[in-house]
């Protein structure tokens, strides 16, 4: 099972970054349906366990022309429908994702977790609890909402010297020697004297499929999550002024009307 932490730092704060995923998830779930594909919406409830409470959602996932080549021609349309099924317990975040005709031969799990971030002390080595085994596998990856790559998808979303005074992001987010390592927190992170937070995402997956497993494996890990992540958090910025002035109840009005959108839809089926 390949282990990967994705660390992505952002000029906000850890209560005002639980309305800014939701809204974002709300417009990229719009902005991606059509033609049969795109994002559709099973269950959004709350749930309440002894240990937590907060939104449980079941999404399918439907993108089969977004499978590359050298994957798409050998595994058959019905295995290119992902269950995503998430416990929304903010600031913890635990999403499964299954594939119902692989059986135990898929398995993906993304765990999220959102603290403050102060540069002078780092970002928490194990904040998710890996075990030893686990921390072995581990890769440690920054994600850089300025400098990292591939560029966003939509020019809009560059967030080099960004502003939103109505977000309270004040300064720019300045890169004066324009490096990127994802071994390390962004260069802009120690320029910035504003609030931080990061959101600290650890993904394990396994895929069995004879013939591509490693391509499969490799393209996950090493490309879809990583530029997923960096385009949606840079539309959460992009999006701040929208997003900001919203509470909790707000978001909740927009996924019911985006639940009744999606009823008029058709998605093509596993």
């Amino acid at each position: 099972m390949l282990v990967r932490e994705l660390r992505i730092i952002l000029p906000t704060n850890v209560p005002q970054y639980q309305v800014a995923n939701l809204y974002m998830c709300v417009q990229r779930t719009r902005e991606t349906s059509g033609n049969g594909e795109g994002i559709e919406i099973v269950t959004n409830e709350p749930y309440q366990t002894e240990e937590e409470s907060g939104q449980y959602t079941h999404k399918i996932f439907h993108f089969k022309s977004k499978v590359p080549g050298a994957i798409r021609w050998a595994v058959p349309d019905k295995y290119l429908h992902v269950h995503e099924k998430s416990h929304n317990g903010y600031p913890h975040f635990h999403t499964f994702y299954e594939q119902p005709g692989m059986g135990d031969s898929f398995y993906l799990l993304v765990e999220s977790q959102h603290v403050a971030y102060d540069p002078q002390v780092g970002c928490p080595d194990n904040l998710l609890n890996l075990t030893s085994e686990e921390l072995k596998a581990r890769k440690i990856v920054y994600l850089d909402i300025v400098n990292g790559k591939p560029a966003p998808s939509n020019p809009e979303w560059d967030m080099h010297n960004f502003v939103c005074p109505e977000a309270q992001v004040n300064e720019p987010l300045q890169t004066p020697e324009n490096i990127c390592d994802p071994e390390n927190p962004p260069e802009w992170t120690r320029h910035y004297h504003g609030e931080m937070m990061v959101c600290v995402k650890v993904i394990k997956f396994k895929f069995k499929f004879f013939g591509i497993q490693t391509i499969v494996q490799n393209f996950v890990m090493n490309k879809v999550f990583p530029e997923v992540f960096l385009d949606s958090h840079r539309a959460i910025m992009f999006w701040a002024k929208e997003w900001f002035p919203l509470t909790l109840q707000d978001i909740r009005r927009m996924e019911e009307e985006l639940q009744q959108e999606q009823a008029a839809q058709q998605f093509e089926q596993d």
